[in-house]
């Protein structure tokens, strides 16, 4: 601020007392106004405050307003029960406590005894017991879903007094998975289940070889068998095998029609045979769907069957996954499956690193089952030119065929041209990191299988569908010349796809550059272009 003339010949002279005076006077003056507004502040900021609380005050209105017409308040209880059921089969397990603290509406809900079927049981916990009577007593008679959980630092006698509480409703039982790190506790747990169970349809085992106990290396479940007979459990269909270890003996129930088995990566002393996998499928004839799983690092190579014509006959087998080392799959000419439509081979090895030829492993099979295959899938397996062809013409009744990682060629393809084509009722191919397949042999196949053949008798079916993922020479022409005749899918599929826990197949990036580019051209003609992308 600028001073007058006046004001500045103050500051150059020695103030008088009624300068200093008035100086003093000014000072007080200013400080009574400056107090002045302070108050009024205050009384501004106290009048804010009342407002905000005002304000809050509409906005919880608004919120209970909000509450009563929301659609969760809404859905039907039947609607509320599948969701809560639905929360528990993922894994909240505290899901029916939780929801129940919400409104009296879900309260209502989580009541239902459907909600409180799946009874998660930790043996570790000390509370255990009057959980699970209380969530027994909330079950009510619904059909229960039994998980019991517990370690090798849990004592017999808790994991004995658990079961004998569960067991009291074991004609409820639809379901029973047991996880521990305990062989013997495993054991012991089935061992305890002496009443019948006439509603079982599941039994999944998730266990580790920890413990030794006899002379040759890791025991088996043997009770496995014996508490779940046809008579006992008359309609269990499902059984789910995850150890450290392949069983020496047969130990699953006979009656049994789907069967996955799982061996993880062990140091256990016990080799990985296929005369035992033998020995157990020769156990169960009627088996339907049977999934092995066999670790790529194991402390014994994969022992082969020595006896070349030893056959598991599997009259019944409609699907079967093979997933490890190559080595696994010289099991497949001990396999007699004549009913066999689906049939994957997954292979844990990078193409050339120690891979065996399974082309003679495969075709005998095929020679000596004759399946009527409709799914072929070879992930990450290769084939040679002449075994493609082998294969090609024993399945005339193959609808669809997966190829991940192969070295498929031009030539291959086109032995599937035209109406006269092997495979006549191939519809579906999905081909992924074929790095020597050409996008033109693809365009030609599809094209072929519409030519109209005026010779008589039976033709091929015409592609329906064409997946392409990160195969090096299809180029985006090919894929657009595709998508003009069929539908080309250039994503992995909703489901049934295993890349979908490895996450190799995601391209994302070229997807997004094709849709960039040709963006004008699908919206002038989305009609002529089927392209999933």
């Amino acid at each position: 601020m600028l001073l007058t003339d006046t004001e500045r010949l103050q500051y150059r002279s020695e103030p008088t007392p009624e300068a200093i005076q008035a100086a003093w006077n000014t000072i007080r003056g200013h400080e009574a106004a400056i107090g002045a507004i302070e108050d009024r502040i205050q009384d501004l900021l106290t009048q804010v405050q009342y407002l905000r609380y005002d304000q809050a005050k509409h906005r919880a209105a608004i919120e209970r307003c909000i509450g009563l017409v929301t659609l969760a308040r809404r859905l039907p209880e039947e609607l509320l029960i599948k969701i809560f059921e639905h929360c528990v089969e993922d894994g909240w397990t505290r899901a029916p406590i939780v929801v129940s603290h919400v409104c009296s509406a879900w309260r209502r809900a989580a009541h239902a005894p459907k909600v409180w079927s799946h009874v998660y049981a930790k043996c570790d916990d000390p509370q255990v017991l009057d959980r699970t009577r209380f969530w027994l007593s909330m079950a009510r008679g619904a059909y229960l879903h039994i998980t019991v959980v517990t370690s090798w630092r849990v004592p017999p006698r808790p994991i004995m007094e658990l079961m004998a509480l569960l067991v009291e409703r074991s004609p409820q039982w639809r379901s029973l998975k047991i996880e521990t790190d305990s062989m013997r506790h495993a054991d012991l747990i089935l061992a305890e289940c002496k009443s019948p169970v006439p509603e079982l349809r599941e039994v999944g085992i998730r266990t580790a070889a920890l413990d030794i106990g006899d002379s040759e290396g890791v025991p088996d479940l043997a009770h496995l068998a014996d508490r779940f007979t046809a008579t006992f459990a008359p309609r269990l269909a499902t059984v789910f095998y995850v150890s450290t270890v392949v069983p020496a003996a047969p130990i699953f129930p006979s009656q049994i029609t789907s069967l996955t088995l799982e061996v993880k990566e062990s140091p256990s002393n016990r080799p990985l045979s296929a005369s035992s996998i033998i020995d157990i499928l020769e156990a169960l004839p009627e088996l339907r769907t049977l999934s092995l799983s066999m670790p790529l690092i194991y402390e014994h190579e994969f022992v082969p069957e020595q006896d070349a014509e030893r056959v598991a006959s599997l009259p019944s087998l409609a699907s079967l996954t093979m997933y490890g080392p190559t080595d696994l799959n010289e099991l497949l000419p001990h396999i007699q499956a004549p009913s066999l439509r689906c049939l994957c081979l997954r292979s844990l090895e990078d193409l050339g690193f120690r891979q065996r030829p399974i082309g003679p492993s495969l075709t005998r099979f095929i020679g000596s089952s004759s399946p009527p295959l409709e799914l072929l899938e070879l992930h990450d397996i290769d084939l040679d030119p002449e075994t493609f062809e082998t294969c090609f013409a024993a399945l005339p009744d193959l609808r669809e065929l997966r190829l991940h990682e192969s070295s498929i060629s031009d030539g291959t393809v086109q032995l599937l041209n035209g109406p006269r084509g092997l495979c006549p009722r191939l519809r579906r191919v999905d081909f992924r990191w074929c790095g020597h397949l050409r996008g033109r042999a693809l365009v030609d196949l599809v094209r072929s299988r519409h030519v109209v053949d005026d010779l008589a008798g039976p033709v091929s079916d015409p592609i329906e569908e064409v997946g392409v993922i990160n195969c090096c020479f299809v180029t985006e022409e090919d894929v657009l010349d595709l998508a003009r005749m069929t539908v080309c899918r250039l994503v992995m599929r909703e489901t049934d796809d295993y890349c979908r826990t490895t996450l190799c197949c995601t391209n994302q990036r070229y997807r997004t550059r094709l849709r960039m580019r040709h963006f004008s051209e699908f919206l002038v003609r989305n009609a002529s272009i089927r392209l999933v992308l």
